[in-house]
């Protein structure tokens, strides 16, 4: 089932891949992704985002520690 959030598109999720895991330990924040790179200066946008949610939504927040930024 397709599914359309306003970040993006999201298909079915079966597993939490390590893109996946990158993504969500870091909040699903763009800013600094290797991936912002790869999609800039193009019409389209990452969908990372929307397919981290859905695999929230579907099977829950992985087991994985979510690094913490300290600042001053």
């Amino acid at each position: 089932m397709l599914r359309s959030r306003d970040m993006g598109r999201s298909i079915a999720v079966r597993r939490w891949t390590n893109t996946a895991l990158e993504c969500y330990k870091r909040g699903c924040v763009c800013e600094g992704c290797f991936y912002t790179d790869f999609f800039n200066g193009t019409s389209q946008k990452c969908q990372m985002k929307a397919s981290v949610l859905e695999l929230v939504r579907v099977l829950g927040k992985p087991n994985v520690e979510i690094q913490q930024i300290l600042v001053d």
